[in-house]
Protein backbone atom coordinates (compact mmCIF):
# COMPACT_ATOMS: atom_id res chain seq x y z
CA UNK A 1 0.00 0.00 0.00
CA UNK A 2 1.21 3.89 -0.60
CA UNK A 3 0.63 7.04 1.41
CA UNK A 4 -0.24 9.69 -0.11
CA UNK A 5 -0.69 12.70 1.34
CA UNK A 6 -4.02 14.69 -0.45
CA UNK A 7 -4.52 18.27 0.35
CA UNK A 8 -4.72 17.32 4.48
CA UNK A 9 -6.14 14.27 3.39
CA UNK A 10 -4.43 11.27 4.20
CA UNK A 11 -5.05 8.49 1.37
CA UNK A 12 -4.28 4.72 1.55
CA UNK A 13 -4.97 2.92 -1.52
CA UNK A 14 -3.59 0.02 -3.69
CA UNK A 15 -1.05 1.02 -6.38
CA UNK A 16 -2.32 -0.70 -9.52
CA UNK A 17 -1.36 1.85 -12.16
CA UNK A 18 -3.61 2.45 -14.62
CA UNK A 19 -1.94 3.03 -18.26
CA UNK A 20 -4.21 5.71 -20.34
CA UNK A 21 -4.53 6.71 -23.75
CA UNK A 22 -6.92 8.19 -26.16
CA UNK A 23 -7.89 7.22 -29.79
CA UNK A 24 -10.71 7.87 -31.95
CA UNK A 25 -12.57 4.61 -30.98
CA UNK A 26 -11.83 5.06 -27.63
CA UNK A 27 -10.20 1.05 -27.93
CA UNK A 28 -8.61 1.78 -24.52
CA UNK A 29 -4.87 0.96 -23.78
CA UNK A 30 -2.79 -1.08 -20.79
CA UNK A 31 -4.53 -3.63 -21.26
CA UNK A 32 -2.42 -5.68 -24.26
CA UNK A 33 -3.95 -6.28 -27.63
CA UNK A 34 -7.71 -5.07 -27.70
CA UNK A 35 -9.56 -7.99 -26.93
CA UNK A 36 -12.51 -8.68 -29.07
CA UNK A 37 -15.92 -6.61 -28.05
CA UNK A 38 -18.44 -8.54 -26.19
CA UNK A 39 -21.60 -8.43 -27.60
CA UNK A 40 -24.54 -6.66 -25.24
CA UNK A 41 -28.16 -7.53 -26.45
CA UNK A 42 -30.10 -4.87 -28.05
CA UNK A 43 -32.00 -3.15 -25.27
CA UNK A 44 -33.23 0.51 -25.59
CA UNK A 45 -33.54 1.42 -22.19
CA UNK A 46 -36.38 2.79 -20.53
CA UNK A 47 -38.75 5.39 -22.44
CA UNK A 48 -40.56 8.67 -21.13
CA UNK A 49 -39.84 11.07 -18.72
CA UNK A 50 -37.95 13.14 -17.23
CA UNK A 51 -37.37 11.42 -14.16
CA UNK A 52 -38.50 14.43 -11.84
CA UNK A 53 -36.29 14.98 -8.29
CA UNK A 54 -35.80 12.16 -6.18
CA UNK A 55 -35.97 14.38 -3.24
CA UNK A 56 -36.34 17.89 -2.02
CA UNK A 57 -33.98 20.48 -2.90
CA UNK A 58 -30.91 20.55 -1.05
CA UNK A 59 -30.66 23.85 1.02
CA UNK A 60 -26.74 23.33 0.55
CA UNK A 61 -25.85 23.57 -2.93
CA UNK A 62 -27.88 25.06 -6.07
CA UNK A 63 -30.52 23.15 -7.99
CA UNK A 64 -28.25 20.58 -10.16
CA UNK A 65 -31.13 18.80 -11.95
CA UNK A 66 -30.51 20.16 -15.41
CA UNK A 67 -27.10 20.13 -16.64
CA UNK A 68 -23.35 19.88 -15.59
CA UNK A 69 -22.69 21.47 -11.83
CA UNK A 70 -18.77 22.06 -10.33
CA UNK A 71 -17.58 22.86 -7.66
CA UNK A 72 -13.96 24.22 -6.72
CA UNK A 73 -11.78 22.81 -4.19
CA UNK A 74 -9.97 25.03 -2.17
CA UNK A 75 -8.49 28.55 -3.67
CA UNK A 76 -4.68 28.85 -2.39
CA UNK A 77 -3.06 25.53 -1.77
CA UNK A 78 -0.30 23.85 -3.57
CA UNK A 79 1.26 27.21 -4.71
CA UNK A 80 -1.42 27.60 -6.33
CA UNK A 81 -3.89 30.76 -5.97
CA UNK A 82 -7.16 32.29 -7.07
CA UNK A 83 -7.36 35.97 -6.76
CA UNK A 84 -10.69 37.94 -4.99
CA UNK A 85 -10.83 39.28 -8.26
CA UNK A 86 -10.60 36.36 -9.95
CA UNK A 87 -13.21 34.27 -7.69
CA UNK A 88 -15.54 37.43 -8.10
CA UNK A 89 -15.67 36.83 -11.80
CA UNK A 90 -16.27 33.24 -11.85
CA UNK A 91 -18.11 32.74 -8.65
CA UNK A 92 -21.13 31.41 -11.04
CA UNK A 93 -18.97 28.59 -12.50
CA UNK A 94 -19.12 26.64 -8.96
CA UNK A 95 -22.01 25.61 -6.57
CA UNK A 96 -19.76 25.40 -3.55
CA UNK A 97 -16.19 26.01 -2.64
CA UNK A 98 -14.49 23.14 -0.25
CA UNK A 99 -11.88 25.13 1.67
CA UNK A 100 -12.34 28.69 0.32
CA UNK A 101 -10.02 31.20 2.73
CA UNK A 102 -11.92 33.83 4.45
CA UNK A 103 -10.98 36.80 2.17
CA UNK A 104 -12.55 35.08 -1.12
CA UNK A 105 -15.97 34.09 0.74
CA UNK A 106 -17.83 36.94 -0.09
CA UNK A 107 -16.20 37.60 -3.36
CA UNK A 108 -17.31 33.81 -4.51
CA UNK A 109 -20.76 34.84 -3.73
CA UNK A 110 -20.15 38.22 -5.40
CA UNK A 111 -22.09 37.30 -8.69
CA UNK A 112 -23.62 33.95 -7.57
CA UNK A 113 -25.11 34.20 -4.66
CA UNK A 114 -25.90 29.89 -4.49
CA UNK A 115 -22.07 29.54 -4.26
CA UNK A 116 -22.07 28.09 -0.98
CA UNK A 117 -17.63 28.57 0.49
CA UNK A 118 -17.28 25.80 2.94
CA UNK A 119 -14.51 27.02 5.95
CA UNK A 120 -11.53 23.37 5.56
CA UNK A 121 -10.73 21.46 8.79
CA UNK A 122 -9.77 18.22 9.85
CA UNK A 123 -12.44 16.60 12.22
CA UNK A 124 -11.09 14.81 14.77
CA UNK A 125 -7.91 17.42 15.61
CA UNK A 126 -7.49 20.47 16.27
CA UNK A 127 -8.11 23.20 13.68
CA UNK A 128 -5.38 24.58 11.24
CA UNK A 129 -3.60 27.55 11.05
CA UNK A 130 -4.21 30.45 13.65
CA UNK A 131 -6.54 29.49 14.88
CA UNK A 132 -5.53 26.25 16.35
CA UNK A 133 -3.26 25.19 19.05
CA UNK A 134 0.12 23.93 19.62
CA UNK A 135 0.60 20.58 21.97
CA UNK A 136 1.77 22.78 25.13
CA UNK A 137 -1.21 24.44 24.83
CA UNK A 138 -3.48 21.27 24.98
CA UNK A 139 -1.29 19.80 27.38
CA UNK A 140 -1.93 22.44 30.15
CA UNK A 141 -5.45 23.31 28.90
CA UNK A 142 -7.68 20.24 28.05
CA UNK A 143 -4.76 17.18 28.98
CA UNK A 144 -7.87 14.66 28.32
CA UNK A 145 -8.62 15.37 25.16
CA UNK A 146 -5.58 14.71 23.59
CA UNK A 147 -5.54 11.36 21.56
CA UNK A 148 -2.67 8.41 22.27
CA UNK A 149 -1.84 5.31 20.46
CA UNK A 150 -1.70 2.46 22.90
CA UNK A 151 1.54 2.67 24.40
CA UNK A 152 -0.07 5.62 26.05
CA UNK A 153 2.64 7.90 25.16
CA UNK A 154 2.85 8.49 21.83
CA UNK A 155 0.60 11.08 20.41
CA UNK A 156 -1.82 9.90 17.65
CA UNK A 157 -0.65 12.30 14.95
CA UNK A 158 -2.44 11.49 11.82
CA UNK A 159 0.66 10.75 9.22
CA UNK A 160 1.48 13.93 7.19
CA UNK A 161 -0.54 16.65 9.55
CA UNK A 162 1.11 18.35 12.52
CA UNK A 163 -2.97 19.11 14.24
CA UNK A 164 -3.04 17.76 17.92
CA UNK A 165 -5.27 14.59 17.39
CA UNK A 166 -8.02 15.10 19.52
CA UNK A 167 -10.77 12.59 21.30
CA UNK A 168 -13.51 13.55 19.25
CA UNK A 169 -15.60 10.73 21.04
CA UNK A 170 -15.83 13.21 23.76
CA UNK A 171 -18.91 15.24 22.95
CA UNK A 172 -16.88 18.25 24.55
CA UNK A 173 -14.85 18.45 21.31
CA UNK A 174 -17.67 18.86 19.02
CA UNK A 175 -18.76 21.55 21.27
CA UNK A 176 -15.53 23.03 21.20
CA UNK A 177 -15.27 22.81 17.18
CA UNK A 178 -19.10 24.50 16.92
CA UNK A 179 -18.04 27.43 19.57
CA UNK A 180 -14.52 28.15 17.88
CA UNK A 181 -15.44 26.98 13.93
CA UNK A 182 -19.15 27.80 14.08
CA UNK A 183 -18.32 31.31 14.90
CA UNK A 184 -15.97 31.29 12.87
CA UNK A 185 -17.81 30.86 9.78
CA UNK A 186 -21.07 32.81 10.50
CA UNK A 187 -19.35 35.59 11.19
CA UNK A 188 -17.48 35.56 7.68
CA UNK A 189 -19.96 34.64 5.30
CA UNK A 190 -19.16 30.75 5.25
CA UNK A 191 -22.03 28.22 3.95
CA UNK A 192 -20.87 25.77 6.88
CA UNK A 193 -17.79 23.56 7.71
CA UNK A 194 -15.89 20.77 5.52
CA UNK A 195 -14.50 18.30 7.62
CA UNK A 196 -12.15 16.24 6.35
CA UNK A 197 -10.79 12.89 6.75
CA UNK A 198 -14.61 11.23 8.17
CA UNK A 199 -13.14 7.64 8.09
CA UNK A 200 -15.07 5.19 9.67
CA UNK A 201 -11.40 3.53 9.73
CA UNK A 202 -8.78 4.51 12.01
CA UNK A 203 -7.03 7.55 10.67
CA UNK A 204 -4.47 7.96 13.47
CA UNK A 205 -0.84 6.62 14.70
CA UNK A 206 0.11 3.84 12.63
CA UNK A 207 -3.54 1.53 12.86
CA UNK A 208 -2.61 -0.40 10.00
CA UNK A 209 0.38 -2.01 12.64
CA UNK A 210 -2.58 -2.08 15.32
CA UNK A 211 -0.69 1.46 16.63
CA UNK A 212 -3.54 4.05 16.15
CA UNK A 213 -5.07 5.98 18.18
CA UNK A 214 -6.33 3.95 21.41
CA UNK A 215 -7.14 6.44 24.39
CA UNK A 216 -6.46 9.67 26.70
CA UNK A 217 -5.45 10.32 30.06
CA UNK A 218 -8.36 11.14 31.97
CA UNK A 219 -6.31 12.28 34.65
CA UNK A 220 -2.87 12.23 34.98
CA UNK A 221 -2.58 8.85 36.54
CA UNK A 222 -5.87 7.11 35.00
CA UNK A 223 -5.62 6.18 31.63
CA UNK A 224 -9.21 5.66 29.66
CA UNK A 225 -8.85 3.30 26.47
CA UNK A 226 -11.46 4.88 24.25
CA UNK A 227 -10.32 2.43 20.49
CA UNK A 228 -8.56 -0.70 19.60
CA UNK A 229 -5.77 1.41 17.67
CA UNK A 230 -6.62 -1.32 14.93
CA UNK A 231 -7.96 0.22 12.12
CA UNK A 232 -11.23 -1.95 11.57
CA UNK A 233 -12.63 -0.78 15.10
CA UNK A 234 -16.28 -0.64 15.85
CA UNK A 235 -16.13 1.47 18.61
CA UNK A 236 -14.28 4.21 16.22
CA UNK A 237 -16.88 3.75 13.25
CA UNK A 238 -19.56 4.66 16.37
CA UNK A 239 -17.85 7.43 17.39
CA UNK A 240 -17.82 8.64 13.57
CA UNK A 241 -21.24 8.79 13.94
CA UNK A 242 -21.85 9.99 17.31
CA UNK A 243 -19.56 13.09 17.01
CA UNK A 244 -21.15 13.61 12.94
CA UNK A 245 -24.63 13.41 15.36
CA UNK A 246 -23.54 15.97 18.24
CA UNK A 247 -21.82 18.85 15.65
CA UNK A 248 -24.46 18.67 13.23
CA UNK A 249 -26.86 19.67 15.57
CA UNK A 250 -24.91 22.44 17.41
CA UNK A 251 -24.34 23.46 13.76
CA UNK A 252 -27.71 23.89 12.98
CA UNK A 253 -28.37 26.02 16.33
CA UNK A 254 -27.01 28.96 15.10
CA UNK A 255 -29.22 32.08 14.01
CA UNK A 256 -28.08 31.39 10.17
CA UNK A 257 -28.03 27.97 10.11
CA UNK A 258 -24.99 26.24 9.54
CA UNK A 259 -23.98 22.75 7.25
CA UNK A 260 -21.75 19.83 8.23
CA UNK A 261 -19.87 18.68 5.18
CA UNK A 262 -17.85 15.52 5.09
CA UNK A 263 -15.01 13.41 3.32
CA UNK A 264 -16.46 10.48 3.54
CA UNK A 265 -15.36 7.83 0.28
CA UNK A 266 -18.21 5.19 0.32
CA UNK A 267 -17.47 2.96 -2.29
CA UNK A 268 -16.37 -0.08 -0.21
CA UNK A 269 -20.05 0.32 1.49
CA UNK A 270 -22.86 -1.33 0.10
CA UNK A 271 -25.42 1.38 -0.67
CA UNK A 272 -29.21 1.24 -0.09
CA UNK A 273 -31.31 0.08 -2.79
CA UNK A 274 -34.21 2.31 -2.67
CA UNK A 275 -33.99 3.65 0.07
CA UNK A 276 -33.22 0.20 2.24
CA UNK A 277 -30.40 -1.91 3.32
CA UNK A 278 -27.26 -0.29 2.94
CA UNK A 279 -24.18 -0.73 5.62
CA UNK A 280 -26.10 0.64 8.86
CA UNK A 281 -22.82 2.51 9.83
CA UNK A 282 -22.08 4.38 6.65
CA UNK A 283 -25.99 5.22 6.19
CA UNK A 284 -25.99 6.51 9.89
CA UNK A 285 -23.41 8.67 9.59
CA UNK A 286 -24.72 10.41 6.11
CA UNK A 287 -28.05 10.83 8.02
CA UNK A 288 -26.56 13.30 10.32
CA UNK A 289 -24.54 15.22 8.05
CA UNK A 290 -25.64 17.86 5.19
CA UNK A 291 -23.17 17.41 2.74
CA UNK A 292 -21.33 14.26 1.35
CA UNK A 293 -17.71 14.83 -0.02
CA UNK A 294 -16.46 12.12 -1.47
CA UNK A 295 -12.86 12.78 -2.93
CA UNK A 296 -11.86 9.02 -4.50
CA UNK A 297 -15.15 9.44 -6.81
CA UNK A 298 -15.34 7.27 -9.19
CA UNK A 299 -11.59 7.85 -10.62
CA UNK A 300 -10.64 6.59 -7.48
CA UNK A 301 -7.26 8.25 -7.40
CA UNK A 302 -6.76 6.91 -11.07
CA UNK A 303 -7.48 3.00 -10.48
CA UNK A 304 -10.88 3.72 -11.90
CA UNK A 305 -14.07 2.37 -10.15
CA UNK A 306 -14.87 -1.29 -10.88
CA UNK A 307 -18.51 -2.82 -10.88
CA UNK A 308 -19.12 -3.36 -6.75
CA UNK A 309 -17.78 0.22 -6.00
CA UNK A 310 -18.99 2.43 -8.73
CA UNK A 311 -23.21 0.63 -7.91
CA UNK A 312 -22.57 1.81 -4.05
CA UNK A 313 -21.17 4.92 -5.09
CA UNK A 314 -24.39 5.74 -7.72
CA UNK A 315 -26.69 3.96 -4.99
CA UNK A 316 -25.07 6.40 -2.25
CA UNK A 317 -25.26 9.12 -4.06
CA UNK A 318 -28.89 8.74 -4.77
CA UNK A 319 -30.02 7.88 -1.16
CA UNK A 320 -28.49 11.42 0.11
CA UNK A 321 -29.86 13.27 -2.55
CA UNK A 322 -33.16 11.72 -1.56
CA UNK A 323 -32.84 12.82 1.66
CA UNK A 324 -32.49 16.48 0.29
CA UNK A 325 -28.60 16.50 1.00
CA UNK A 326 -25.84 17.30 -0.83
CA UNK A 327 -23.71 14.63 -2.55
CA UNK A 328 -20.31 16.26 -3.90
CA UNK A 329 -18.07 13.87 -6.27
CA UNK A 330 -14.36 14.57 -6.95
CA UNK A 331 -12.51 12.62 -9.27
CA UNK A 332 -9.01 12.90 -8.23
CA UNK A 333 -6.70 11.74 -11.31
CA UNK A 334 -3.41 11.43 -9.19
CA UNK A 335 -1.48 8.29 -10.66
CA UNK A 336 0.02 10.32 -13.82
CA UNK A 337 1.78 13.47 -14.10
CA UNK A 338 -0.23 15.30 -16.52
CA UNK A 339 -3.32 16.99 -15.76
CA UNK A 340 -6.43 14.61 -16.31
CA UNK A 341 -6.83 13.66 -20.16
CA UNK A 342 -9.95 13.83 -22.66
CA UNK A 343 -10.50 10.18 -21.49
CA UNK A 344 -10.43 10.92 -17.86
CA UNK A 345 -12.51 13.67 -18.30
CA UNK A 346 -15.46 11.94 -20.50
CA UNK A 347 -15.40 8.86 -17.77
CA UNK A 348 -15.58 11.44 -14.93
CA UNK A 349 -18.84 13.52 -16.45
CA UNK A 350 -20.22 9.88 -17.69
CA UNK A 351 -19.98 8.03 -14.31
CA UNK A 352 -21.12 11.83 -12.71
CA UNK A 353 -24.42 11.83 -15.17
CA UNK A 354 -25.22 8.22 -13.17
CA UNK A 355 -26.16 9.65 -9.76
CA UNK A 356 -26.83 12.89 -10.41
CA UNK A 357 -30.21 14.25 -9.38
CA UNK A 358 -31.10 17.72 -7.66
CA UNK A 359 -28.26 17.80 -5.37
CA UNK A 360 -25.00 17.01 -6.63
CA UNK A 361 -21.68 18.53 -7.99
CA UNK A 362 -18.68 17.64 -9.52
CA UNK A 363 -14.63 18.08 -9.28
CA UNK A 364 -12.39 17.18 -11.38
CA UNK A 365 -8.99 17.37 -11.43
CA UNK A 366 -5.81 16.13 -9.18
CA UNK A 367 -4.39 16.93 -5.74
CA UNK A 368 -2.05 18.93 -7.27
CA UNK A 369 -4.66 21.21 -9.37
CA UNK A 370 -6.16 22.09 -6.00
CA UNK A 371 -6.31 25.99 -5.25
CA UNK A 372 -6.65 26.51 -8.82
CA UNK A 373 -9.59 26.74 -11.21
CA UNK A 374 -9.83 23.99 -13.74
CA UNK A 375 -12.96 24.83 -14.86
CA UNK A 376 -13.97 22.34 -18.19
CA UNK A 377 -15.61 23.27 -21.32
CA UNK A 378 -17.36 20.26 -21.70
CA UNK A 379 -19.74 21.57 -18.11
CA UNK A 380 -21.44 23.57 -20.51
CA UNK A 381 -23.02 21.05 -22.34
CA UNK A 382 -27.10 20.93 -22.65
CA UNK A 383 -27.39 17.46 -21.29
CA UNK A 384 -30.91 18.44 -19.91
CA UNK A 385 -32.59 16.38 -17.20
CA UNK A 386 -32.65 12.94 -16.25
CA UNK A 387 -35.27 10.68 -17.97
CA UNK A 388 -34.92 7.68 -15.71
CA UNK A 389 -32.75 5.68 -13.63
CA UNK A 390 -29.62 4.27 -14.75
CA UNK A 391 -30.12 1.11 -16.51
CA UNK A 392 -27.75 -1.71 -17.37
CA UNK A 393 -25.15 -4.13 -15.32
CA UNK A 394 -24.87 -7.57 -14.18
CA UNK A 395 -28.29 -7.57 -12.57
CA UNK A 396 -30.15 -5.79 -15.31
CA UNK A 397 -31.89 -9.33 -17.29
CA UNK A 398 -31.34 -6.94 -20.17
CA UNK A 399 -27.80 -7.63 -20.16
CA UNK A 400 -25.98 -10.96 -20.01
CA UNK A 401 -23.63 -9.87 -16.83
CA UNK A 402 -22.30 -7.61 -18.98
CA UNK A 403 -20.87 -4.25 -16.56
CA UNK A 404 -22.06 -1.28 -18.94
CA UNK A 405 -24.15 0.81 -17.70
CA UNK A 406 -26.57 3.61 -19.22
CA UNK A 407 -28.45 6.67 -18.82
CA UNK A 408 -30.68 8.81 -20.98
CA UNK A 409 -31.03 12.59 -20.66
CA UNK A 410 -33.11 14.88 -22.17
CA UNK A 411 -30.59 16.17 -24.04
CA UNK A 412 -27.93 13.45 -23.76
CA UNK A 413 -27.16 9.65 -22.88
CA UNK A 414 -24.45 8.29 -20.65
CA UNK A 415 -22.74 5.63 -21.20
CA UNK A 416 -19.82 3.55 -18.81
CA UNK A 417 -17.92 0.59 -19.22
CA UNK A 418 -16.41 -0.32 -15.55
CA UNK A 419 -14.94 -3.49 -16.43
CA UNK A 420 -10.94 -3.01 -16.55
CA UNK A 421 -10.56 -5.48 -19.31
CA UNK A 422 -13.71 -6.45 -21.46
CA UNK A 423 -14.81 -4.25 -24.70
CA UNK A 424 -18.34 -4.11 -25.28
CA UNK A 425 -20.51 -3.55 -28.39
CA UNK A 426 -23.67 -1.98 -27.61
CA UNK A 427 -26.89 -0.97 -29.55
CA UNK A 428 -27.42 2.51 -29.59
CA UNK A 429 -31.40 3.34 -28.70
CA UNK A 430 -30.84 6.00 -31.98
CA UNK A 431 -29.11 5.86 -34.68
CA UNK A 432 -26.50 8.43 -34.28
CA UNK A 433 -25.51 11.07 -31.86
CA UNK A 434 -23.10 13.71 -31.38
CA UNK A 435 -20.33 13.01 -29.01
CA UNK A 436 -19.53 15.61 -26.31
CA UNK A 437 -16.03 16.20 -27.82
CA UNK A 438 -17.68 16.95 -31.23
CA UNK A 439 -18.05 14.63 -34.43
CA UNK A 440 -20.82 12.14 -34.90
CA UNK A 441 -20.76 8.97 -32.74
CA UNK A 442 -23.18 5.78 -35.10
CA UNK A 443 -24.80 2.51 -33.81
CA UNK A 444 -23.54 0.24 -33.04
CA UNK A 445 -20.66 1.26 -30.52
CA UNK A 446 -17.84 -0.53 -29.46
CA UNK A 447 -16.86 0.91 -25.67
CA UNK A 448 -13.37 0.21 -24.19
CA UNK A 449 -12.25 -0.92 -20.63
CA UNK A 450 -12.91 1.98 -18.23
CA UNK A 451 -14.75 4.12 -20.60
CA UNK A 452 -17.35 6.28 -20.25
CA UNK A 453 -19.52 8.63 -23.22
CA UNK A 454 -21.37 11.18 -23.05
CA UNK A 455 -22.97 11.44 -25.75
CA UNK A 456 -25.81 15.01 -27.02
CA UNK A 457 -29.04 14.17 -28.67
CA UNK A 458 -32.49 16.10 -28.59
CA UNK A 459 -35.74 14.26 -27.50
CA UNK A 460 -33.48 11.98 -25.41
CA UNK A 461 -36.16 9.94 -23.62
CA UNK A 462 -37.34 7.73 -26.35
Amino acid sequence: MIVFAVGRRIVFFAAALSVLCMTSVLVGCGHGNPAMPAIVPPYYGPVGGPVGDVGPLSPDIEDTTDGFHAIQIFDDIHGNFISVDEATKNGDRYGAVWGSRQNTVIPWQTNNPDNRPLFYTPFNTDVPGAMGHPLSWWQLNHPDWILYECDKKTVAYIPGLSEVPLDFSNPAVAAYQSALIGAYTELNGYNGIAADIVDLTNNTGQSRSDKGGCGVWSTPIKWQQKFSGSLKDPQWSAAVVFWATTLQRLLHEFPKRLALAVNTPPGAYAAPVNGKGGDPTMRALFDHVDVEFDEAGFAIWGNYAENTPFVNLVGWMEYVQSAGKAFFVADDWNQQGGEPSVHQVDYSLATYMMGKEQASALYIGKNQMYGKENYYHQYTAKIGTACSPMYGGPNDKHFNGDKIYLRKFTGALAIVNVSPNTPYKITLPKPSYTNIEGGTIHSPLTVAPNTGYVLLTTNGCV
